[in-house]
């Protein structure tokens, strides 16, 4: 039985830059959309509760969930149904699923002199060994090309397969895989997310200044090099969250911003995002656009760490242990016939990151309730204890990075 390796990895870069005006573009919050967006929480809950205590984590969460939907496009059985129900689809409504990521892939790709935002799926795959032409057909759906690698040829492949990466990465991520990988495999998947964004005002570096970072429960446990700015920022005090939260504008076109949230004092980060059950980022928006209209001249000042976190992370536990996906990653059980007529399973599935946050160089129904009130003077917001921060594109709401900071250190 020959192995499929699934590759995800990403890098994020932000940077300040001042730009001009932005712009609105029309949004569309259901459906897919909406699907992705509950799975991608899930999966950064879940997450953090695998990785180490108090370790910082940096991911993409729908760079996952589009590599799980290729590999649906070639199970069957119990694999199929695993992996559906993690995803959040069924076979029933599968050709509307490839219509609707179809919608949303044209809103990953941004390239402006503000923003970058670009992605490549690629499935590397044995010359000798072609996957069949139905998941072929099935995987470009979800933009995902075929490239053909002498697997016998460990070296060569290796070689080729991270030179792709390199590029895509913009030299980042150097060397994603090594020339034994190919000796047992008949297949790579990969799904590789790039970011470069510039902050719509960016932090002034003479603002910057060594600040003490504190636990949830207030314990110093440690200090950063903390940036400041003072601007009108969306900003809302959201009660049935339990956290405030700021938005944090990239370029000029109003397209993708950073969300930070820190919870209350007393709250930690698995409490505050166990709430999310309750509330939308739908929701979350809506709140910053309610301060926004509410209170659009009162500024608020920002107290932000500067950090870079790079996170290797095998997936292989969190899939199969917190969303049920089981079968996929047996030899005995896994089923996935529409890709191969020998039998397949997925030994593991790899997730590389990498996020740089700096002043110049980046790389319910009503039910809500925030708190508006006494906004007199100016605001503070500071970052200075346990916070989760989600890079979002705001046509889709696509949770394109997400993670969170708990670990301090003088970056």
């Amino acid at each position: 039985m020959k192995v499929l390796v699934l590759f995800v990895f990403l890098v994020s870069l932000c940077y300040g830059q001042d730009v001009g005006n932005s712009t609105t573009t029309p949004e569309f919050h259901n459906g897919l959309t909406e699907r992705i967006g509950n799975f991608s929480v899930e999966l950064l809950y879940h997450t953090s509760k695998v990785i180490p205590k108090e370790k910082n984590l940096i991911m993409s969460p729908i760079t996952v969930w589009t590599i799980l939907a290729v590999t649906a496009e070639g199970a069957s059985g119990n694999t199929l149904a695993q992996i559906n129900n993690a995803i959040r689809t069924t076979r029933r409504t599968q050709n509307a699923t490839r219509m609707e990521f179809r919608n949303i892939a044209q809103w990953l790709q941004v390239k402006t002199s503000t923003v970058e935002l670009a992605k490549v799926n690629a499935m590397f795959v044995d010359q000798n060994r072609l996957p069949l032409q139905d998941f072929r057909d099935s995987a470009k759906q979800y933009d995902t090309d075929m490239v053909a690698l002498d697997f016998s040829k460990g070296d060569e492949a290796a070689n080729l397969l991270n030179k792709v990466i390199e590029n895509v990465t913009h030299g980042k991520i150097p060397k994603l895989v090594s020339p034994d990988l190919f000796s047992e495999s008949s297949m790579v998947l990969t799904s590789a997310l790039y970011f470069k964004g510039h902050w719509t005002l960016p932090f002034n570096a003479s603002s910057t200044s060594k600040l003490p970072f504190y636990s949830s429960d207030n314990k110093k446990i440690g200090e950063v090099n903390m940036m400041y700015n003072r601007h009108n920022y969306p900003f809302a005090n959201l009660q049935d969250l339990q956290a405030r939260v700021i938005e944090l504008p990239y370029g000029q076109e109003n397209r993708l911003s950073m969300l930070v949230m820190v919870p209350h004092p007393g709250v930690s980060l698995e409490s505050m995002f166990l709430n999310f059950s309750n509330v939308t980022l739908d929701k979350v928006f809506n709140e910053l656009k309610i301060a926004k209209d509410e209170y659009g001249e009162d500024e608020v000042d920002c107290f932000l760490p500067r950090f870079k976190i790079s996170s290797t992370i095998d997936m292989t536990p969190i899939l199969r242990d917190r969303f049920a996906i089981t079968d996929l990653f047996d030899s005995n059980k896994s089923r996935l016939p529409h890709v191969a007529r020998t039998p397949l399973y997925v030994s593991k599935i790899v997730h590389k990151a990498e996020i740089e946050v700096t002043e110049v160089g980046t790389t319910a129904t009503g039910v809500t309730a925030a708190e508006f009130t006494n906004r007199f003077g100016v605001i503070r917001f500071e970052a200075n204890r346990p916070f989760t921060y989600m890079i979002v594109e705001k046509v889709t709401n696509s949770i394109v990075f997400g993670g969170f900071y708990q670990e301090p250190s003088l970056y």
